[in-house]
């Protein structure tokens, strides 16, 4: 009786190791960078931030005095301007820098997922934005694994008044998740998380949960980097991998800058070379906004670290916003997710304080 107790006792103790191994290395493959320290800065700026626009709590309205549920992606929108994806709001909203806000689509009584007209489209927590030369707005549709268009109609048709905005499903199919590319109609998505346009008019996807970065042009989807499989190796499309790619940007190059927040770096795919890593010993807590410089600097939005900061062409770290302590004071941040370097100004967007914030660019 002694062994066989004693051999119990051995499975369930080889069981728990298995167990707790299994579980050591899942939390370090898929949640490690929560452990992650804030970067090293050579220099501190703390350039004074003022509110544009957001109460500091949730909520909706438009006007100069607007509420917001959880600002999360910004994009420019014109020379004064940029939109906003106001995710727990469920809509597609635009601030001018004087404080105006208006809603382009969407609302918080319309959740779901619903084409047509603005006045009567839904989405399903609206993540990315990004707006083309000629005004199309893109949007990724998170809870609904699609990418969304608005297109602005201009003499009446399709059921909107003039001047107002058609949503359409530009990629993926409402509701079902998973990896394809093909035909934009039969492509299949992972929660796509930001998107960019590029020079000619194609557009960018951060497919967060099949680390990939796709590309959407003339009614197709391609992959262009990640293999599927999570990690940090640079390298072309059947060798470079992501993990958990959060945001997109572009230069004038055509260089995709990818906010990697699973690695907690920035990485870069230039066409006809593949994905590199241009700070390799810059280790980011949360790198959740991104913005580039035309000299190949980037602006990140360090939101566990509650600042912004800049990697420099010179391979140094700047901090140039947010005091670094999290709150909603007048040098405070609370879990800032995305920057925009946008008309003179850094743009932000204070997640869980609800609103939008400018500091004047100083370099």
């Amino acid at each position: 009786m002694k062994k066989k107790t004693k051999k119990i006792i051995t499975i369930f103790g080889g069981i728990l190791v298995v167990l707790l191994s299994a579980g050591t290395w899942a939390f370090y493959h898929w949640l490690g960078f929560m452990l992650v320290n804030p970067v090293l800065v050579d220099d501190v700026m703390e350039w004074p931030m003022r509110v544009v626009s957001g109460i500091g709590k949730p909520g909706f309205s438009d006007g100069t005095s607007a509420y917001f549920n959880k600002p999360i992606r910004i994009a420019p929108f014109g020379p004064d301007a940029i939109l906003v994806a106001d995710f727990n709001n469920y809509a597609i909203r635009r601030v001018h820098l004087n404080g105006e806000v208006e809603t382009l689509a969407g609302g918080p009584d319309r959740q779901g997922h619903t084409d047509g007209p603005a006045a009567e489209a839904r989405f399903g927590s609206p993540h990315g934005v990004a707006a083309r030369a000629d005004g199309t707005i893109a949007v990724t549709d998170v809870d609904h694994h699609t990418i969304r268009l608005l297109t602005l109609v201009e003499d009446g048709v399709a059921g909107a008044p003039s001047g107002k905005y058609v949503v359409s499903t530009l990629a993926g199919i409402p509701g079902e998740s998973g990896f394809r590319d093909g035909p934009a109609g039969q492509s299949l998505f992972n929660a796509p998380h930001a998107v960019v346009f590029g020079s000619e008019g194609e557009l960018y996807v951060a497919d967060i949960g099949n680390a990939r970065v796709r590309k959407i042009k003339d009614g197709h989807v391609s992959t262009i980097a990640g293999t599927g499989r999570f990690g940090q190796r640079d390298g072309n499309i059947t060798t470079g991998t992501l993990q958990y790619p959060m945001d997109l940007a572009i230069d004038d190059e055509g260089t995709v800058w990818i906010a990697d927040a699973g690695t907690c770096t920035i990485r870069c795919w230039e066409p006809g070379k593949g994905l590199s890593t241009p700070w390799p010993d810059f280790t980011i807590d949360m790198p959740h906004g991104l913005s580039v410089t035309a000299d190949g600097s980037a602006v990140v939005a360090e939101m566990f670290a509650n600042r912004i900061v800049l990697l420099t062409s010179e391979n140094r770290v700047l901090h140039l916003c947010g005091s670094g302590e999290k709150g909603p004071g007048s040098n405070q941040l609370n879990n800032p997710a995305a920057v925009l370097l946008h008309a003179g100004h850094i743009w932000i967007a204070d997640l869980y304080n609800h609103r939008i914030l400018v500091a004047q660019w100083q370099l």
